[in-house]
């Protein structure tokens, strides 16, 4: 297993946001990820807008998992509503 990190850009308003964190933690879990950390970055404003956006809500994941799995869960993320953008990437061993 590898370790990964998701940086998922969600919606500002709450509800979305946390409809959204459950969604992306249950898609994970879905996939077999084991989920390290998570960290709620905040509000930020947008340098330019996204889907009509100014602001965004930024939240961060670091989780293991097999890599086959990281390519499902990037195409399982690109359909949800609530993220505007996410990146994921492998970190260093």
């Amino acid at each position: 297993m590898r370790t990964y990190e998701a940086m998922c850009v969600f919606r500002a308003d709450q509800e979305t946001f946390n409809a959204g964190v459950e969604t992306v933690r249950a898609e994970l879990q879905k996939l077999g990820a084991t989920i390290d950390k998570e960290e709620d970055m905040g509000v930020r404003t947008l340098s330019f807008p996204i889907k009509k956006e100014l602001q965004a809500h930024y939240y961060y994941y670091v989780c293991k998992m097999d890599p086959e799995k990281a390519h499902q869960t990037e195409q399982a993320l690109r359909l949800k509503n609530e993220l505007l953008r996410f990146l994921m990437v492998r970190q260093d061993d």
